[in-house]
């Protein structure tokens, strides 16, 4: 059966399956709603949007035939006939770099240390702690690996660095974990706030075993007294860190 008349037998077919009902307010609803969220997301793309409707409105075996065959449709499908799609999250070949763990072609973990590739269009040679000098691996570029990234380490020495906003007298303070390289303190997990509110004045809170029930210091007014304990406390976290305290 050549290609012509295979398409004329799929077009016969459909020619035969019943039309859906006109003016079905479900079906209208869900196209307007899928015509805005595509406006939205890809502006150019929604032109598109009516005919392919029209074609699975009119043809509605097609859209069973595809649900049906459920091809791959990404590279990281590995060629099983269930696509995973974007749920993969595994990095290219391409990405690997020294100090990175992969799992190798012979399904064990194994640390990058070199890697070369000879153009943007060669596969990637990687060498490792398991292989040697004298050996290494050859991967294509786009090829999925179980690989995990080396911890982003900064250098300096460790501290406990006591933080205090100006931008209004009843701002918060903290004391906080950093390095004494880095500028920009993270404030996000503190381990002590002192907070103000009009109805309970200054509060320091913190967990002294870093894990345990937590302490709140009442201050009152005032926001020396808060400091003071804030301090304390911070004091009393790095002494069991084996660290500083600093301003």
């Amino acid at each position: 059966m050549t290609d012509f008349d295979e398409l004329s037998r799929q077009y016969e077919a459909n020619q035969r399956l019943p039309y859906l009902p006109e003016g079905d307010y479900d079906f209208d609803h869900a196209v307007s709603v899928l015509r805005r969220e595509v406006a939205e997301i890809a502006p150019n793309a929604a032109h598109w949007i009516g005919p392919v409707l029209r074609i699975l409105r009119h043809r509605p075996g097609l859209a069973a035939q595809v649900l049906a065959k459920r091809e791959p449709t990404c590279l990281s499908c590995g060629g099983e006939k269930q696509c995973l799609g974007c749920d993969d999250t595994r990095p290219p070949a391409e990405k690997l770099d020294v100090g990175w763990r992969f799992v190798s072609p012979l399904d064990r973990w194994e640390t990058v240390e070199r890697v070369e590739r000879a153009n943007e269009y060669a596969p990637v040679q990687v060498w490792t702690d398991l292989t040697g000098p004298d050996y290494a691996w050859l991967i294509p570029a786009y090829r999925k690996v179980h690989a995990a990234a080396p911890a982003r380490r900064l250098h300096g020495t460790p501290e406990i660095r006591v933080v205090e906003y100006k931008y209004a007298r009843d701002a918060p303070m903290y004391a906080v974990p950093a390095l004494d390289t880095t500028h920009r303190h993270d404030v996000e997990q503190p381990l002590v706030t002192a907070q103000y509110s009009r109805e309970d004045g200054w509060r320091v809170f913190h967990r002294p075993d870093g894990g345990g029930d937590q302490v709140v210091i009442d201050c009152g007014r005032s926001k020396a007294k808060a400091r003071t304990a804030l301090r304390a406390a911070a004091r009393q976290h790095a002494k069991a860190l084996g660290v500083k305290v600093v301003q």
